[in-house]
C-alpha cells in the first residue's frame, strides 16, 4: 500500500516534506530496539510454552509484565521526540521551503505517531509466538490499508499538508495497538487466576534478551546510518528520493517477515521437542522457497529498475536519478532476506553473539564508508554499506553458523537452497530485457512488465528443488490421468 499511494503523496506534499516522511521511517525502525528484546524473547517463550499447559499462568503474567513496559516507554519516547523537536528542526535537518516552526510541530506529531504505533509491534510478536498468524496477517493488512490509502482523502479533503499526513497515522497507530492488544489476550491460552505484573517473570530470558537488545542496537545502527549520515550531510529533498528507492526495496523485508514471523516459533518448538529431522527439513523447505521469491522480485526490479520507477511515478528524470540507488539497495535487501531463515534458526536455540558480531563488523566498516561515499556520490553512496554489510553477512556468517548448528548443511544451502534461483532469475529478466521493446507509459507496457515477472517467477520457482518437486509431480499426475 506504501508503495503504491507514494506518488500521490509525493505529488500532493512535495519532495522536501517528503523527506520528513523518510525522517519518520528512520524514528520508527530506531524506536524498535528500545523494547530491549522484549517482544522478541515473548516470541520465544509464548511458543515454547504452547505445548505446556502447566505454564498458561506464567505465559499471561509474562504478557502483562511485557505490555506494561512497552507502553510505559513507548510513552516516554514520544515526550523525548517532543521534548528535542525545536532543536531538531533548527540544527540538523536541512529545510529549504519549511520554516523553523512547521518542522517543530511536523517532528511533534511524528514522536506521538511513532510512539502509539510502536506497541503493536510488541503485540505482533505476541500473536507470532501463538501461532496465530492468520489474525496477525489480517489485522496488519487492513491497517496497511487505512494507513497509506486512507491519509490521501485527509489531505485531499481536510489539509494537503506533512501535519495531516501525521496525524492520520497517529490514529490509525493507536488504534492498531489497541485492537492487536485485545487479540492477544483473547489467544493467549486461560488460566485460572488473574494475570499480574511480575517482573520476575521475564528474569529467566533476561540474558536472551540483553543478546537481542545489542543485536537490535547494532543492526538498527547498520540499517539508518545511511540515512542519518545523508540527512546530516546533504538537503532534505535527496533524502526525499532516497526514501522512495528505499521504500521499494524496504517491500522485499515486508514480503520476508511473514515467513520470519511463522517459522521463528515453529523452530523454537522443534528445537524444544528436540527433533532434529523435522527442523533440517523444515530449515531446508523454508530456505528454498523464500529464495524463489527473494530471486524473482530482486531479478526483476534490479533489471528492470528504470522501467518500474517511470511506470511508477511518470517522471522520467526521477527514474534516471533514482534508479542506481534502487539497484544497489535491492541487492541488499536480497542479501538481508537471505539471512532471516539462518537467523529465525539462531533464535530458536537462543544463540545471540554471532548476529551481534556480524552486526558489528558492519556498522565498524560501515560508518566511515558511509561518511565517504556520501560526500562522493551522494544517494547512491549511502545504499554502500548496507550492500557490503549484508554481503558479510551472507558470505562469512552462514559458514560460521553452520559449524554449530547443523554442521555439515553450509554446501546444501548455499548451492542447492539459494543459488540455483539467483542465477536462473536473472539470465531470464536479462533475456526478457533485451527482447521485449521499449516501454512506454501505458497499459501495454505494464503488460510486458507483468510477463516478464511472470516469467522470471516460473522460471526461479522451476530452479528450486521445493517447488519443482510438487509441480513435477502435479504433472506426472496429469499425464496419468489421475489429477
Amino acid at each position: 500500500m506504501g508503495i503504491a499511494f507514494m506518488p500521490q503523496y509525493i505529488r500532493v506534499l512535495g519532495m522536501e516534506a517528503f523527506g520528513l516522511v523518510g525522517v519518520m521511517l528512520s524514528f520508527t525502525a530506531i524506536l524498535q530496539l528500545f523494547d530491549f528484546g522484549i517482544g522478541g524473547t515473548v516470541n520465544r517463550e509464548l511458543s515454547r510454552n504452547a505445548h505446556q499447559p502447566s505454564l498458561n499462568g506464567k505465559s499471561r503474567d509474562l504478557v502483562r509484565t511485557s505490555e506494561g513496559i512497552i507502553w510505559a516507554l513507548a510513552t516516554i519516547a514520544a515526550l523525548l521526540l517532543i521534548g528535542i523537536s525545536d532543536w531538531l528542526a533548527s540544527h540538523w535537518l536541512h529545510f529549504e521551503s519549511f520554516t523553523a516552526e512547521q518542522a517543530s510541530n511536523s517532528i511533534a506529531i511524528m514522536g506521538l505517531a511513532i510512539a502509539l504505533l510502536w506497541p503493536s509491534t510488541f503485540y505482533a510478536n505476541c500473536l507470532s509466538g501463538l501461532e496465530r498468524h492468520l489474525q496477525l496477517n489480517s489485522v496488519q493488512a487492513v491497517f496497511a490499508t487505512l494507513r497509506y490509502a486512507g491519509v490521501l482523502p485527509v489531505m485531499w479533503w481536510v489539509a494537503p499538508n506533512v501535519e495531516a499526513f501525521l496525524w492520520w497515522h497517529a490514529l490509525v497507530g493507536a488504534t492498531q495497538s489497541l485492537l492487536m492488544g485485545w487479540l492477544v489476550w483473547r489467544y493467549l491460552p486461560r488460566s485460572k487466576r488473574q494475570p499480574q505484573f511480575a517482573p520476575m517473570a521475564l528474569r529467566g530470558s533476561s540474558r536472551f534478551a540483553g543478546g537481542l537488545f545489542f543485536i537490535s542496537v547494532v543492526a538498527i545502527s547498520v540499517s539508518q546510518v545511511d540515512r542519518f549520515v545523508l540527512i546530516s550531510l546533504r538537503p532534505l529533498e535527496e533524502m526525499g528520493y532516497y526514501t522512495l528507492a528505499l521504500s521499494i526495496a524496504a517491500g522485499l523485508g515486508r514480503m520476508v517477515q511473514p515467513m520470519f514471523n511463522a517459522l521463528y516459533p515453529r523452530f523454537s518448538r522443534l528445537v524444544a521437542q528436540q527433533d532434529l529431522l523435522g527442523l533440517v527439513t523444515l530449515y531446508h523447505l523454508s530456505s528454498q522457497c523464500l529464495a524463489v521469491v527473494l530471486a524473482a522480485t530482486t531479478a526483476v526490479l534490479m533489471v528492470f529498475a528504470y522501467e518500474v520507477l517511470w511506470l511508477w511515478t511518470g517522471d522520467s528524470a526521477l527514474a534516471t536519478k533514482v534508479a542506481p540507488t534502487l539497484i544497489l539497495l535491492m541487492a541488499g535487501a536480497a542479501l538481508n532476506g537471505l539471512m532471516n531463515i539462518p537467523y529465525a534458526l539462531q533464535l530458536a536455540h537462543g544463540w545471540t553473539r554471532l548476529a551481534a558480531g556480524l552486526n558489528v563488523a558492519s556498522l565498524l566498516l560501515g560508518v566511515p564508508l558511509c561518511f565517504w561515499a556520501v560526500q562522493q556520490y551522494g544517494m547512491l553512496g549511502a545504499a554502500l554499506p548496507w550492500f557490503l554489510g549484508n554481503l558479510i553477512s551472507v558470505f562469512i556468517g552462514i559458514p560460521l553458523m553452520h559449524r554449530r548448528l547443523l554442521r555439515g548443511h553450509t554446501i546444501r544451502w548455499y548451492f542447492k537452497d539459494n543459488l540455483p534461483p539467483f542465477i536462473v532469475g536473472f539470465i531470464i529478466a536479462l533475456m526478457f530485457h533485451a527482447l521485449l521493446p521499449d516501454f512506454e507509459r501505458n497499459l501495454v507496457s505494464l503488460f510486458w512488465l507483468f510477463l516478464a515477472s511472470a516469467g522470471t517467477l516460473l522460471g526461479c520457482g522451476l530452479a528450486s528443488p521445493a517447488i519443482r518437486a510438487p509441480i513435477s509431480k502435479w504433472g506426472a499426475a496429469c499425464r496419468d490421468g489421475s489429477f
